[in-house]
């Protein structure tokens, strides 16, 4: 199995550098004179290893983190949270046909032949994952595994993440980063000032969420922690003014019964930002904005299109693709989706974060997205 270790904590000890403190995994072996790299691809030789028992009092010795102290190969720290031996141990994990097990989703087809020119993948059946059981097709991976395939409640994915990990494929993001970052309370307070007002509950409840819109007026929005029904536009996602409860009930109740056991969490109210409108969705009638898709991988911008139009020219200036780079470099995590959109003022602001493994391409080839993990190499 290839050695992932991912980093806990970083902190500078004088006269000693940054020490990385790591999850101890009894199985990885870790020496002095060890050449790792992040996943951009900068290399580390390891010049110490050490107990961390400062850390953790009542754990038991073999789960204790470990500390590593690195000479910076490359002059730099590491980006992102994950150290490997090499690029080339990256694997990726599809859905299979929910009716073939041996051949690839359809929805995925495009990708799984792009990613699989460079690096293994193999499959996975989602609906058996569902009721619990991992059951696995194609290459046999071990390793950092990128999954790239439907969405998952926080719970399967953590079981997910387990049931993968005892066959020693360990995912990009762990089970807390998945949640973090597909959860929209997870990320909200960390970036709020850069994006839509928001409140939510926690239990999917009608009644809590017009307790809510007291005191509220003007547009908004309603989704669960996850997903709006935006392509539902008039019906189950805009609501003109909140202040009108008896209108505010009818979207927010159809959005609950619509979502009936796919809603994640509890009901997420949004206020609808002045947005500047490019047109209207030609089945729903929804108004389409100014929107980016920006996947940031280990901290970086990874790849970045145009939400809506295909083959458009990237209308971000200099300055706007410097600040997405500084809004990359804060997530804690991986690999993430950053969704953002242009107000009337010509100012930009997020829409949505979301976990990088289960966000679609939108306008993006698949050739580009899996050619620009090449170019860590």
């Amino acid at each position: 199995m290839a050695d992932v270790f991912r980093i806990l904590e970083r902190f500078k000890i004088t006269g000693r550098g940054t020490v990385y403190t790591i999850k101890n995994n009894r199985h990885d072996n870790i020496s002095i004179g060890d050449i790792l790299c992040d996943l951009q691809g900068n290399r580390f030789r390891v010049k110490g290893v050490e107990m961390f028992r400062r850390y953790m009092k009542y754990v038991d010795l073999d789960e204790m983190p470990l500390g590593l102290m690195f000479e910076l190969l490359d002059g730099v720290e590491a980006k992102g949270n994950i150290l490997i031996r090499s690029l080339e141990d990256i694997h990726f994990l599809f859905c299979s046909h929910p009716l073939y097990p041996s051949k690839v989703d359809e929805e995925y087809m495009g990708e799984y032949q792009a990613a699989g020119l460079k690096y293994p993948c193999a499959l996975f059946n989602y609906e058996d994952m569902e009721r619990g059981k991992l059951t696995l097709n194609g290459e046999e991976l071990s390793g950092l595994t990128i999954y790239r395939g439907w969405m998952m409640k926080p719970d399967m994915y953590r079981a997910f993440y387990s049931q993968l990990e005892q066959r020693g494929m360990i995912l990009i993001n762990s089970p807390e980063e998945y949640e973090r970052y597909h959860t929209l309370p997870g990320w909200y307070e960390e970036f709020k000032e850069y994006t839509a007002e928001s409140i939510w509950e926690n239990q999917g409840s009608l009644d809590n969420a017009l307790e809510m819109t007291k005191g509220l007026e003007g547009p908004y929005i309603v989704k669960d922690y996850v997903k709006s029904r935006k392509h539902e536009w008039y019906d189950a996602c805009f609501i003109k003014n909140i202040a009108d409860r008896e209108n505010a009930g009818k979207i927010i109740s159809n959005f609950i019964q619509r979502q009936g056991t796919d809603l994640v969490g509890g009901i997420v109210l949004r206020r609808l930002e002045d947005l500047k409108c490019i047109g209207f969705h030609e089945k729903s009638g929804m108004p389409l904005s100014e929107e980016y898709r920006i996947f940031v991988y280990a901290g970086k911008i990874h790849i970045l299109d145009d939400y809506w139009k295909n083959n458009q020219s990237i209308t971000l200036s200099d300055d706007e693709r410097k600040w997405i780079g500084a809004i990359a470099e804060k997530i804690k995590s991986n690999f993430v989706t950053i969704d953002l959109a242009r107000r009337t003022d010509g100012t930009i602001i997020i829409m949505e974060l979301g976990d990088g493994q289960v966000s679609g391409l939108q306008q993006i080839k698949a050739e580009n997205f899996y050619k620009r993990f090449e170019i860590c190499k």
